[in-house]
C-alpha cells in the first residue's frame, strides 16, 4: 500500500475511531484524541500508483518527461520532483523537462498542492517508481544487450562494449512487468542532483515571460470569447431577479446567462464583458446588518464561551493563583493579494469534453466542482492547472473556473473569464481574525503551567459538511501552531470556532502565523519575569532527544546573527520558533525605530527541513516566508465597512516594497531524516521575533498585529 493511502487511512482510521469513541466517552475525549493525531502529524502523503509510464516517459534521445500533477506556483515543486525522479534514473539534469498534468491524463493527484506537502509527500513513492522502472528497463536491455556491466547517465554496456539507453529500452516492444520486489534506493552518499542547487527548469521561460498563466490562456483553435459575472454588491447579498433585456442588445455582447445565484456575459471582448455584466439589472436581497468591524469583533466576546479543549496535561488546582500572568493578542483578517487575479478558460473540444485552464491548487477538486454545477460527470471535464501567479492557498477555490465552464457549457463557445483586480480584492476569501488569552505561571524560572485560548474564525471547517463543526468544534487549520514546542508540564490549550460573516479561507500557514506570534510573544513575556536573555530561557525548555533538531536550529540561529555579541553592543533583536509539519525553524529579527514606525533592518533563519532537495529553492521558499511574513506583520489588514472590505486595490492594501525588505540570511541544517514540509513552515516565527525586538527596542510590548507604535 502506498504512503500517502495509508497515511489517509490511518488518520480516518483514528479519527472515525476517536469520534466513535466520543459516543461512549463523550465528544471532548473524541476531540482530543483527533488533535494529539493531527499536532504531531505528518502533512498528507502522495501516491503514485503502479504505472510509471504515467509519471515518467522516456524520449528516443534519452530525454525524460516526468508528468506530475502537483502545481507550479513560484515554489520550484517542478524542479524538486524532476530531481527525484531523475536521481534514481541516473539521468544528468539537463536530459529532464517536468509537464504539468491534467485531471484526466496523467497520474491523479487526490490530495492537491498545499500543506508544505508535495516533496515530503512524494519523495520516497516518486523515487521507488523511478527505481523500480529503470529494473524494467534494465531486464528489457539485458534481453538485447545479454549481459550489462556498466550502467551510467542512463547509458547500459555489456562487456562487448555494446550499449542502450533507457530511452532506446523504453521503446522495446515487450510486456512490461513491474518488479516483484521494490528495486533498493540509492544510498543518499551517491545522490548526484538529490540535495544540489541544479537551475530551475523554468528558470529561461521565467526570464524571457514565456511562462503561460491562466490570464493568458485562449483557444487554440476558434475565436476566444470573454465572460463576466454580475457580482454581489456586498457581503451576504443574495441575488433575486434579473434583467437583461437592456444588456442583451449591447455592441459586443453574444449572449447572457442566467442560472440561480449566477448571472453572467459572453462578449467579444474583455472590456465589452465587464461592462454589460455591470449593466446587468439585478435585484438583490441584502442583508439586515451589513458586516462591518464593530459587530465582527463582537462575535469573539466573550472568548472563553464555547471554547473547547484540545489538550489538557497535568494538575490544575493553580489555576486561580495570583502569581500567574494574563496577555491578549490578536491577528487582522487580511487578503491573500496574488499578483494575478482570478481568471480561467473553458471551451468543449472535439471529443465532447469540457477543456478547463485554470489556476488551480485543487484541480480534482475543481473538475468536481464543476461537474456538480453543470450536472454532468467528472469523466466529461479535464481541469489542466497553469502556472499560478501566486498561490498562498487562495487557489485552493477557483470561482472563476466556475464561472468560465458555466458560460461555455452553456453557449458552446470557447469563453474566457478575467476578474478585475477589484473584484479580487472585494470577493476573496480572506484569513480569518483571531484572538488569544495566554496564561502562564513560573516556578524555579521555568514555565509550571501555560495556557492558550484562541478564537478563530473558519480556515478549512467552512467548506466541509456542517456536521463536521458540530462534531470536532473547531477548525484544526485554524488551530495549526497551537501546540507549545516546549517541555512544560502543565499545559492547557483551547480553540473558540467563531463562525463569522465573512468568507474565510486558507492562507500562508494557515494558523500558524497567528498562533506562533501569540505563543512565542508570551514566552518572551515569561522570560522577562524570570529575568532571563530569551535564549537561555527557550533552551531551558528543549533538553532531551525529542527537542533536539528545534534546539539546534535555536542555537544555530544565535551563532549566524551573533546574538551575544549584537546583545552587549544594545541591538534589537527578537527571537522565535516554532515546529511545523516536521520541520523547526527559528528566526531572529534585528530592527530599528524611524519617525516613530518600525524598521525591520536583518532577519536571520535557520531551518531543519530534513533532506533538503534543491537548497537554492528550499532558501528561496523561507526568504518568501519572510517577506510575506515581515509584510503581514507591520502593515497587511483588512477592514469591513457597510458590507464590504474597504480595500479595493494595492494603493489601500500595501505590500512589503523592495525598499522596505530587510537583510535575510539563511542557513539550512544538514539532517538524516527525509523531507519535511518547505513551504510555509518559516512564516510562522517571523512576527514574534519582530514584536520581540520592538519590545527590546522601546520597552512597548505591542500584542497586535499590524504592529504599531
Amino acid at each position: 500500500m502506498k504512503r500517502g493511502r495509508r497515511n489517509f487511512l490511518i488518520a480516518g482510521a483514528v479519527i472515525s475511531g476517536s469520534l466513535a469513541a466520543g459516543l461512549q466517552f463523550g465528544l471532548p475525549f473524541a476531540r482530543r484524541q483527533i488533535f494529539n493525531f493531527l499536532a504531531d502529524g505528518q502533512p498528507p502523503g502522495g501516491g503514485v500508483g503502479e504505472e510509471p509510464t504515467l509519471w515518467l516517459k522516456l524520449t528516443k534521445q534519452n530525454h525524460l518527461r516526468v508528468y506530475v500533477p502537483k502545481v507550479e506556483m513560484g515554489q520550484g515543486i517542478h524542479t524538486a520532483l524532476g530531481q527525484i525522479a531523475a536521481e534514481e534514473l541516473e539521468l544528468p539534469w539537463d536530459s529532464v523537462r517536468v509537464f504539468q498534468a491534467s485531471t484526466l491524463s496523467g497520474p491523479v493527484d487526490s490530495f492537491g498542492t498545499g500543506g508544505s506537502a508535495s516533496v515530503s509527500g512524494l519523495y520516497t513513492p516518486l523515487r521507488q517508481l523511478a527505481a523500480n522502472y529503470r529494473t524494467m528497463l534494465e531486464e528489457a536491455a539485458a534481453d538485447i544487450l545479454n549481459d550489462i556491466v556498466y550502467f551510467e547517465a542512463g547509458i547500459f554496456r555489456n562487456s562487448s562494449g555494446l550499449s542502450m539507453s533507457l530511452g532506446e529500452a523504453s521503446r522495446l516492444d515487450r510486456e512490461w512487468i513491474m518488479p516483484e520486489n521494490n528495486t533498493a534506493l540509492k544510498p543518499t552518499s551517491k545522490f548526484t542532483l538529490i540535495g544540489k542547487s541544479v537551475p530551475r527548469l523554468d528558470l529561461r521561460d521565467i526570464l524571457t515571460a514565456s511562462p503561460r498563466y491562466a490570464y493568458d490562456a485562449r483557444s487554440s483553435s476558434n475565436q476566444t470569447y470573454y465572460g463576466a459575472v454580475a457580482r454581489a454588491p456586498m457581503i451576504g447579498a443574495i441575488q433575486q431577479t434579473v434583467d437583461s433585456k437592456t444588456v442583451e442588445k449591447m455592441t459586443d455582447v453574444v449572449k447572457v446567462v442566467i442560472k440561480d445565484n449566477f448571472a453572467g456575459v459572453i462578449a467579444t471582448t474583455r472590456e465589452a464583458a465587464w461592462l454589460a455584466a455591470d449593466a446587468l439589472n439585478v435585484t438583490w436581497t441584502i442583508p439586515d446588518s451589513p458586516v462591518n468591524q464593530e459587530s465582527i469583533q463582537a462575535m469573539f466576546e466573550p472568548i472563553a464561551n464555547g471554547a473547547i479543549t484540545l489538550r489538557k496535561q497535568g494538575s490544575f488546582e493553580h489555576l486561580e493563583s495570583d502569581d500567574i500572568i494574563e496577555s491578549k493578542y490578536s491577528t487582522p483578517f487580511a487578503s491573500t493579494a496574488p499578483l494575478e487575479p482570478q481568471s480561467s478558460f473553458a471551451e468543449i473540444g472535439n471529443d465532447e469534453i469540457l477543456h478547463v485552464k485554470a489556476p488551480t491548487q485543487f484541480p480534482n477538486a475543481t473538475a468536481k466542482k464543476i461537474a456538480e454545477e453543470l450536472d454532468i460527470e467528472s469523466s466529461k471535464i479535464d481541469v489542466l492547472p497553469t502556472y499560478l501567479g501566486g498561490g498562498f492557498g487562495r487557489r485552493s477555490v477557483t470561482e472563476s473556473a466556475i464561472e468560465a465552464s458555466i458560460l461555455a457549457y452553456s453557449s458552446g463557445l470557447p469563453v474566457h473569464v478575467g476578474w478585475r483586480r477589484e473584484d479580487e480584492f472585494r470577493h476573496d476569501l480572506f484569513r480569518p481574525a483571531t484572538k488569544h488569552v495566554l496564561r502562564g505561571k513560573l516556578k524555579q524560572n521555568k514555565i509550571h503551567f501555560f495556557n492558550h485560548l484562541q478564537a478563530s474564525g473558519d480556515v478549512l471547517l467552512s467548506s466541509l459538511p456542517s456536521i463536521a463543526g458540530t462534531i470536532l468544534g473547531s477548525d484544526f487549520a485554524a488551530t495549526r501552531g497551537i501546540n507549545p514546542h516546549y517541555e512544560i508540564e502543565n499545559i492547557h490549550l483551547q480553540a473558540k470556532r467563531v463562525q463569522l460573516p465573512v468568507p474565510t479561507a486558507s492562507w500562508r500557514g494557515l494558523g500558524l502565523l497567528a498562533n506562533t506570534f501569540a505563543m512565542e510573544c508570551f514566552v518572551d513575556e515569561l522570560a522577562i519575569l524570570a529575568n532571563q536573555d530569551p535564549v537561555r530561557f527557550r533552551l531551558q525548555h528543549l533538553s532531551g532527544k525529542k527537542y533536539e533538531r528545534i534546539r539546534n536550529v535555536l542555537i544555530r540561529v544565535t551563532e549566524i546573527s551573533d546574538w551575544k555579541q549584537q546583545k552587549a553592543n544594545g541591538i534589537p533583536l527578537g527571537i522565535a520558533c516554532c515546529n511545523d509539519y516536521g520541520t523547526v525553524v527559528a528566526v531572529v529579527a534585528e530592527i530599528d525605530i524611524i519617525n516613530n514606525a518600525i524598521d525591520v533592518r536583518r532577519i536571520w533563519a535557520a531551518m531543519d527541513c530534513g533532506q533538503v532537495i534543491n537548497p537554492n529553492g528550499a532558501i528561496n521558499q523561507v526568504e518568501g516566508n519572510i517577506v510575506w511574513g515581515v509584510g503581514s506583520t507591520l502593515q497587511e489588514e483588512v477592514i469591513f465597512e457597510n458590507g464590504n472590505a474597504t480595500a479595493r486595490n494595492f494603493d489601500n492594501y500595501p505590500l512589503l516594497r523592495l525598499e522596505q525588505t530587510p537583510i535575510i540570511e539563511v542557513t539550512l541544517l544538514p539532517s538524516n531524516l527525509p523531507p519535511q514540509g518547505v513551504g510555509e513552515p518559516a512564516i510562522g516565527p517571523v512576527p514574534a521575533a519582530i514584536a520581540n525586538a520592538v519590545y527590546k527596542k522601546t520597552g512597548k510590548r505591542l500584542r497586535s498585529l499590524p504592529l504599531k507604535l
